[in-house]
């Protein structure tokens, strides 16, 4: 009988290291989905569209800029996160018919993405962002100074603490999140359990990050639009973050999942970007 149980705490021990080794390790393939494009995106590019290239100690890194239809220097310019397993030039589909001609996108891939080489962690997605914004300003003959008050972001899942990531360094004037988690721990505690989730290395902190956003910028304004059937990060996260300041608009969206609320929430999104 003991040298049964034994066997059964060594199994089990066994098990557990296992888990905790996976989880340790392989967190990066748990939280990033990296791919190229492939043909479906040839003709994705707007016109007029640029590609802005820059290297990092990590690899080329490139983004895509949609410019205003007026041909100007942008009004605004709003830079563009997707979700982990999207591509920056997805944007371009969900952005189609955006009504303001004086409006421009910059359309940021995270490293090991798309064109990007590298391997995405906060740290270096945080300096290719900074690095996509500095090259952009380079490309179209303006300086950052320039461009502070005219600073935009749209963020999608770990796109929109991508986005408040990059607001807590800029002069961000208005915010779009749509389904935004409350901590990556948070998320991530959801999935693989609270005492696993303290394994996370690294971690975003979109309550901290909002609230760094509202206090230094009481005239940001802020929309959060999710989706009431969302599978992957409940609504109930991104009611609690519109909760954190009277600057901050929330829409849940009924019918609509994690994916789905771009195209059920098209318009309402487009509407408010614009007023």
């Amino acid at each position: 009988m003991l040298r049964w149980l034994r066997t059964i705490l060594v199994a089990l021990f066994i098990l557990v290291v296992a888990v905790v080794a996976l989880v340790h390790f392989k967190q990066h393939a748990l939280i990033y989905h990296p791919r190229p494009y492939d043909r479906t995106y040839t003709h994705a590019m707007p016109p007029g569209g640029l590609e802005i290239e820059y290297v990092m100690p990590f690899g080329k890194q490139v983004a895509f800029y949609a410019p205003p239809r007026s041909g100007q220097i942008p009004q605004r310019l709003w830079v563009a996160f997707c979700g982990n397993g999207s591509l920056a030039l997805d944007w371009t589909t969900i952005l189609r018919g955006y009504p303001t001609a004086t409006d421009a996108f910059l359309l940021v891939d995270y490293p090991g993405y798309g064109k990007c080489e590298g391997y995405a962690t906060v740290a270096s997605t945080r300096a290719s962002t900074e690095a996509a914004l500095e090259a952009f300003a380079r490309r179209i003959g303006v300086s950052q100074d320039e461009l502070e008050p005219k600073l935009c972001v749209i963020g999608h899942s770990l796109g929109a603490a991508v986005a408040l990531d990059f607001a807590a360094r800029h002069r961000v004037s208005r915010a779009v999140l749509i389904a935004p988690f409350t901590t990556l721990r948070e998320e991530s505690a959801r999935v693989v359990g609270g005492p696993l989730s303290h394994l996370l290395i690294e971690n975003y902190d979109n309550r901290a990050r909002l609230t760094e956003l509202t206090v230094r910028n009481s005239h940001a304004r802020i929309g959060i639009f999710h989706g009431i059937n969302d599978g992957v990060i409940p609504v109930q996260m991104g009611r609690e973050l519109s909760g954190l300041s009277p600057q901050i608009d929330f829409f849940p969206i009924a019918g609509a999942g994690h994916v789905t609320v771009f195209d059920i929430a098209h318009d309402r999104i487009i509407e408010w970007m614009n007023r």
